[in-house]
């Protein structure tokens, strides 16, 4: 069983909301949204940053840096 719910748009973005629907053949403004909102709540947060590789860019970053600054002087001035 679905419950019903109002939501508040500016009139554009309700007109370019149904011109996208009617373009990408989806059926209704409910069914979009619905969809949306379920993979915004069950896609899996991935953490901001991966703390292992975080600690590998660090250990290496004077080495990585230089790396950099070396491959700046071989460009040529335009």
């Amino acid at each position: 069983m679905k419950i019903q719910t109002t939501i508040s748009l500016e009139p554009e973005l309700w007109q370019e909301l149904n011109r996208a629907l009617a373009t990408n053949g989806q059926r209704s403004p409910s069914e979009l949204i619905e969809g949306l909102l379920r993979n915004f709540l069950i896609k899996p947060k991935a953490p901001a940053y991966d703390l292992d590789e975080l600690d590998l860019i660090n250990r290496n970053a004077d080495r990585l840096n230089q790396e950099a600054e070396d491959v700046l002087t071989y460009q040529v001035e335009m």
